[in-house]
């Protein structure tokens, strides 16, 4: 486990909770895309807009973005469909990412972390305790040298059956799949590939698939 990650995780740990298992990782190839109903508008960066706020009052209204127009719904459809595609081919490539729908509890651990940014972190670190599972997100800044986790998910442990190792050719050898309570889970990669097995090991194993 990593020390720093450990250490980063432990303060939001409630009074008395341990921590059991951590490991780090990002989605797995097959894991649906962002579903065209929660794209986000471009968000100017804080240095944006503090240079923007120091020009000339005309020069700041010209340079305000637009209102976004509104998708038609034959826009949305035929985008949805085009995605639809696009998550059929990588799942052909790469194996299932994902069981259940958008509402099962798999689906909105990834509406979350779709949601919970403009750009979804690239690298998440999911813990667990002896009451909760808990999901962080990578947020450093470009400056940042290490790894700046912030809390993005949680449930409490009956939520989560628990986690099995199900590793897939060369790219996905630290592959696991977080299992919830509803039969759903979602496919995650460990960073380190040796990782996943132990991080399973001290989860506890939801069975097999």
């Amino acid at each position: 486990m990593n020390n720093d990650c450990r250490g980063q995780i432990q303060p939001h740990l409630q009074p008395g909770e341990r921590l059991l298992a951590v490991c780090e990782c990002e989605t797995a190839p097959g894991v649906p895309e962002r579903p065209v109903w929660l794209r986000q508008p471009p968000q100017e960066s804080e240095l944006e807009r503090r240079l923007k706020s120091r020009l000339p009052g005309a020069v700041q209204r010209f340079l305000r973005p637009a209102e976004p127009k509104p998708v038609t719904r034959f826009e949305r459809t035929m985008e949805g469909a085009d995605q639809a595609t696009e998550n059929a081919f990588t799942r052909a490539a790469h194996g299932k990412g994902m069981n259940g729908g958008w509402e099962s509890q798999a689906g909105q651990f990834l509406v979350t972390h779709y949601s919970a940014a403009r750009l979804p972190a690239s690298t998440l670190a999911v813990a667990f305790t002896d009451r909760r599972v808990l999901a962080f997100a990578d947020r450093a800044k470009l400056w940042q040298t290490g790894r700046a986790y912030e809390l993005q998910w949680e449930a409490p442990r009956t939520g989560v059956l628990g986690v099995r190792a199900n590793p897939k050719g060369v790219l996905q050898r630290g592959r696991f799949e977080l299992v919830f309570a509803d039969g759903s889970w979602i496919a995650l990669v460990a960073s380190v590939p040796t990782h996943a097995e132990p991080f399973v090991a001290e989860a506890g194993g939801a069975g097999p698939s």
